[in-house]
């Protein structure tokens, strides 16, 4: 098997010649508005593309697994329309399988009015593709999709079966890759695509969302002092929960999370309270996420929370007879951390060498799907084309340069992966 640093050239040369082809397919699949329930609005294109190049490409629908039949499944809209795609590198020939993980469902739009296009317009301008889902996360599924492409230009063969998974449900529950586990269970490695910049993370934070609620007495707001303010009181509790975030951000650190402020943010997304300007308000809730240091329980962050909205709530008579309520609205992602010098951080490495480029690892902050494998046990690490801050944004784009570049260093990562398989690396 000849390895990496010999095929890289003749990689990245079949990723450039099809630069306009991927794009225009990432234009076209950022059109189909596949927010998290609407993910089948994509199954043709998807499926298309690997049917064309005579690739075998299995549907899973979410109602028929054994996760849809749980409380939670049974609870998400759409499960019998709903499927994760795998679609193979050629035919399965009973080797070990490597998988790359990307999830093709969106957040929905928010703020329609402040766009400068059409949220699923996929317009390509100023160098970039424009739409929701172009940078998290279509823009890692074309570099998926177009590495394997690239291996195919190339004549490259494997050590490994290579699938790309395309996931359903990433953004709500992380039903799709949990259901794809049962499809695929033994697997050497995933790679999961998200927007990293194009470094490579083996250590990513996990990720609890919670809601919590205040009940106060509404009257009349021409005598508030005969209610309860049921906001204000989430205020105190808004205050506290801040404070946990910022002592978390000083005490729980990592490492490859250096050039962060924090490797936990503690945020609250949503505010709610009242509902009539001229009455004292009776109810208000606020709903956040709280991130999971690597090496961190899940009940610890739970208990640490809990705890602060105890304290916070002791000095308020009202909410020593009311108390306020915590309720976790996910089951919860680990935080999770691969050894640098696993064959899967390595192969990402020599291949960023072989392109010619410095080493970029760091850790990542966002929960994602790969908290779900590696708590199976599987290594693996995330990957993938733009910069998160622009996810779940306004006028949201990835470049098209950074879609390249990604393409080119996945495709040569597996080369290398498969040469560390070879070698007995990683098995």
């Amino acid at each position: 098997m000849t390895t990496a640093p010999t095929h890289s050239t003749a990689l990245a040369a079949s990723v450039a010649a099809r630069r306009e082809e991927s794009l225009e397919f990432l234009s076209d699949v950022v059109k189909l508005e596949t927010v998290s329930g609407f993910e089948d609005r994509a199954a043709d294109a998807f499926t298309s593309w690997f049917e064309q190049r005579g690739w075998p490409v299995e549907r899973q629908v979410l109602a028929d697994t054994a996760v849809g039949a749980t409380e939670r499944g049974l609870a998400e809209p759409r499960m019998s329309e709903r499927a994760n795609f795998t679609g193979w590198f050629g035919p399965r020939t009973g080797k070990p399988v490597v998988t790359i993980n990307a999830h093709y469902d969106v957040v929905p739009v928010m703020y329609e009015e402040d766009w400068s296009d059409a949220p699923f317009g996929g317009v390509r301008r100023d160098g970039a593709v424009f739409g929701r889902g172009s940078v998290d996360n279509k823009g890692g599924c074309v570099s998926a999709m177009y590495a394997l492409q690239a291996l195919a230009d190339s004549g490259i063969e494997l050590a490994f079966d290579l699938a790309v998974e395309l996931i359903a449900g990433e953004e709500t529950t992380g039903l799709g890759t949990i259901a794809s586990l049962e499809a695929l269970p033994e697997r050497l490695a995933t790679i999961v695509m998200e927007p990293t910049d194009g470094a490579v993370v083996p250590a990513n934070s996990g990720v609890l969302f919670f809601t919590i609620e205040v009940a106060g007495r509404d009257v009349h707001t021409s005598q508030p002092w005969r209610g309860e303010d049921a906001l204000a009181k989430l205020v105190s509790l808004y205050d506290a929960v801040n404070a946990l975030g910022a002592r978390r951000a000083e005490s729980h650190r990592h490492p490859l999370m250096d050039h962060v402020p924090t490797s936990v943010p503690l945020v609250i997304g949503v505010l709610n309270g009242g509902g009539w300007r001229a009455a004292v308000p009776a109810h208000a809730s606020m709903s956040g996420r709280i991130g999971v240091l690597p090496g961190e329980s899940l009940q610890e962050v739970r208990d640490a929370l809990t705890a602060t909205v105890s304290e916070a709530a002791a000095g308020d008579p009202w909410l020593v007879e009311h108390p306020p309520t915590l309720r976790w609205d996910n089951d919860g992602s680990i935080g999770w951390e691969l050894p640098l010098e696993n064959a899967l951080v390595t192969s990402f490495t020599a291949a960023q060498r072989a392109l010619g480029e410095e080493p970029l690892v760091r850790g990542l902050t966002a929960g994602c799907d790969a908290g779900v494998l590696r708590g199976a046990g599987i290594p693996a690490v995330v990957f993938g084309p733009g910069d998160l801050s622009r996810a779940h944004s306004v006028d949201e784009y990835v470049l098209d340069d950074e879609v390249e570049r990604a393409t080119a260093v996945l495709a040569t990562t597996l080369v290398e992966l498969s040469a560390a398989v070879e070698r007995g690396e990683l098995s």
